[in-house]
């Protein structure tokens, strides 16, 4: 890169100007590049973070449902023991009156 000092002079740029520049310029891409990169896989983290939400959400509505039918399960065995006491006592009421 020979460049011409009364060229430069002329279009208002010093030397160094020049030479500062040339040195950041190629910096500059390089973060400029980086920077994209992590947009990008930022982007790409931000997407897998809703899937595993997605999928941490439906587990837990699953487990819910499981434990509403625990709860229901209960229920019905507390329903099954009074509807066989029931019949206990309708046997003997029916053997009281048979007799």
């Amino acid at each position: 890169m020979n460049i011409d000092t009364q060229e430069v002079t002329n279009s208002g740029l010093h030397p160094i100007e020049l030479c500062v520049y040339s040195l950041l310029s190629n910096n500059l891409e390089s973060i400029y590049q980086s920077i994209n990169e992590l947009r990008e896989s930022q982007a790409v983290l931000i997407l897998q973070l809703k899937k595993l939400r997605e999928k941490c959400k439906d587990e837990q509505d699953q487990l819910n449902k499981e434990l509403t039918l625990g709860d229901e399960t209960l229920r019905l065995e507390k329903l099954q023991r009074k509807v066989d006491a029931l019949l206990k006592r309708y046997e003997r009421m029916v053997s009281a009156v048979s007799k």
